[in-house]
């Protein structure tokens, strides 16, 4: 019962923060719609079976997309110099193969290296990274996403002058910078009940099975 508790206790935390995150990325017509090409550069990683190392620069595909660091897969640094572009801090990565559209925020100064099923998006106007990031995981982003997917192409792909045709709203500054922060805090929740659900039902998984076993402890009855 605990566990069903917990799970569904996660599961409405993220429709909330889903629905929040719908609501403060839906604008009137008063705020001004752009093309993704407009206001980001737009690339796509290597298009080459890479080389794999045991050491060097961490490559990431779409399977890392949620923890692009945390790949167990490198390549030389040799090859890394051939990259005519690196992914640097506050750039975005988003999903374009197979996946559509999970997006995650380059956090750190170090290297990496990124298959062709990941794009880049380096903004190159004054827009947030991050509100980049909701605006095209939201329901509205994803929309204009799945209106340029080739959907019957194996595995499902968008093409990368596709992305820069996304549509996606651009309000001041300061009003991305509040939505990103009121999102951050939800997201920051929702990863902190994801985290801790696994050791939360384990615990108390352990905890039934010390009690089961004590209880079917008998003591040899003497005759």
């Amino acid at each position: 019962e605990l566990t069903a508790e917990l799970t569904a206790e996660l599961t409405a935390r993220k429709k909330q923060y889903e629905y929040y995150r719908d609501r403060l990325l839906t604008f009137g017509d008063g705020v001004e719609r752009m093309a993704l090409g407009d206001v980001a550069e737009i690339y796509d990683g290597t298009h080459f079976t890479p080389k794999y190392t045991s050491s060097g620069v961490k490559f990431a595909s779409v399977e890392n997309i949620n923890d692009l660091f945390g790949t167990k897969k490198f390549i030389s640094h040799e090859d890394f110099a051939k990259y005519k572009i690196k992914p640097r801090l506050n750039d975005l990565i988003m999903t374009r193969i197979g996946t559509i559209g999970a997006c995650s925020v380059i956090d750190r100064n170090e290297d990496l290296a990124y298959y062709v099923s990941l794009s880049l998006i380096r903004p190159v106007t004054k827009i947030h990274t991050k509100f980049l990031k909701y605006a095209i995981e939201c329901s509205g982003g994803q929309k204009e996403l799945k209106r340029r997917t080739l959907v019957h192409a194996v595995p499902i792909k968008i093409n990368l002058g596709d992305i820069g045709k996304v549509l996606i709203p651009v309000p001041p500054y300061s009003e991305q910078e509040r939505i990103v922060s009121i999102l951050d805090r939800f997201d920051t929740l929702c990863n902190d009940l994801s985290n801790s659900l696994p050791a939360e039902i384990k615990a108390r998984q352990k905890q039934y099975g010390y009690y089961q076993n004590k209880l079917l402890e008998f003591k040899d009855v003497v005759s």
